[in-house]
């Protein structure tokens, strides 16, 4: 299986065939973090809230829920009422090895899992390929509220292109 096969396999997949798998993920990565009065350097365990296992074949699956960025701001964000949004990592595995990794946004404190607009996109309509929005709106529907992803993608002022 190629990586274009592997990608198109899972964007073109049915939420009804995967399996989801709340933490613990052991999935860790360790963070350098400044806390306390003298900002110490301390560590932060952090890890993906889910696995995600494609039914169809057991070889692909998705760790989903690794913050990147606690703080993402941009201006497309503020079309929200709640104006907290965060990056968070989606990590492609196949037989558990990482072969891919993509950057979605959780936004209106996580009430729907967007893409992300490409660096440089700076005003709407923000267009977004198809792999991306596929793969953003499966991610919402396995893991996401039961809001409705499409008109937050149209809030938003993204467009499938």
């Amino acid at each position: 299986m190629t990586l274009e096969e592997y990608l198109k396999t899972v964007a073109d997949s049915d939420i009804k065939h995967w399996q989801v798998l709340r933490t613990p993920t052991f999935l860790y990565r360790l963070q350098p973090v400044r806390s306390g009065p003298n900002r110490s350097l301390d560590f932060e365990l952090q890890e993906h809230n889910y696995i995600l296992s494609y039914e169809h074949d057991l070889s692909i699956s998705l760790a989903w829920g690794l913050v990147q960025d606690k703080n993402y701001t941009d201006d497309w964000i503020n079309k929200f009422q709640d104006k907290r949004a965060q990056t968070v990592l989606l990590d492609f595995l196949y037989n558990g090895a990482l072969v891919f990794r993509e950057t979605l946004v959780a936004v209106d404190g996580w009430r729907c899992i967007l893409p992300m607009p490409a660096a440089g996109d700076s005003a709407p309509p923000f267009p977004i390929s198809v792999f991306k929005f596929k793969l953003a709106r499966l991610i919402h529907q396995l893991t996401g509220p039961g809001t409705n992803f499409e008109d937050y993608f149209r809030r938003a002022g993204m467009r499938p292109g």
